[in-house]
């Protein structure tokens, strides 16, 4: 069995397709297992363990591990992360819920530091003007340029996200003229639910602190889909989110809840 196949029969919720897979996993070192299990590794990221489900319970999955350690630990790094917030492919440990253990992991030495949700949208039966998000007189929405201005939103509401903000496209929701949210768009996505099709994405959606809970940024989350939809975008990602149950207002859903784990080498 090829490594995609066998991802695939490891991961069936996650409906990426072999191209997208392929040139995600492209740059990663390869530990294999004869045809039984793999794993892959880039920089001191452990970000895949694939085992193949008849062969489970024999100790594959922990000499893996104890493998990549080795590696990592020889490229000079004295801690592993286990998926890692730079892979395009599996961020953390894939889990049962946002609050499961990983005893498997747990017993190898790693310590939990945070989970999160990976989220997605069919765009074929979205239209933003079937949801009534109510905002405030003096609310627009619009495409934004990278300006001093928006850096300074940005940094208002998380200072680690003003470095994506370069290279992208901005679309924010302004009032009275003044940047009050914004999130970037990417209209041709190759991520966890590229499956063939055109994907786009939501990400780094966030709304300054003064003007929250007034619906601007679920509106302009809305707002954007339509633009997704609009470009031939057959669904949304919603990558590493802990505010669920505000996305699913929009149609949202959970297909992955993936758990952060880390250790000292």
């Amino acid at each position: 069995m090829d490594r995609f196949s066998l991802f695939k029969e490891c991961f069936p919720e996650i409906p990426i397709c072999r191209e997208a897979y392929e040139r995600i996993c492209g740059e990663c070192d390869v530990i294999e297992h004869e045809d039984k299990g793999f794993a892959l590794i880039k920089g001191n990221e452990l970000r895949l363990v694939c085992v193949s489900e008849k062969y489970r319970r024999q100790g594959i999955g922990s000499e893996l591990v104890r493998r990549a350690e080795e590696h990592i630990r020889s490229k000079g790094f004295d801690k592993i992360y286990a998926g890692g917030f730079s892979s395009g492919l599996l961020i953390g440990v894939p889990a049962e819920s946002v609050d499961a253990s990983c005893p498997f992991w747990e017993k190898r030495g790693y310590v939990r530091t945070g989970s999160c949700a990976e989220m997605k949208r069919s765009l074929l039966d979205f239209n933003a003007s079937e949801y009534d998000i109510p905002v405030p007189e003096g609310v627009s929405f619009g495409i934004s340029s990278v300006c001093p201005e928006l850096k300074a939103a940005v940094a208002a509401v998380e200072e680690d996200w003003v470095q994506y903000f370069e290279d992208c496209e901005v679309f924010c929701g302004y009032i009275n003229g003044e940047i009050a949210s914004f999130c970037i768009l990417g209209d041709d996505e190759t991520c966890l639910i590229s499956d063939g099709k055109r994907t786009g994405s939501v990400g780094c959606v966030g709304t300054v602190p003064k003007f929250r809970r007034q619906g601007i940024g679920l509106k302009m989350v809305a707002m954007a889909m339509d633009i997704l939809k609009e470009r031939g975008c057959e669904s949304c990602f919603i990558h590493y989110t802990s505010v669920y149950d505000w996305y699913a207002k929009l149609g949202c859903g959970v297909f992955l809840w993936e758990v952060f784990l880390e250790k000292q080498l």
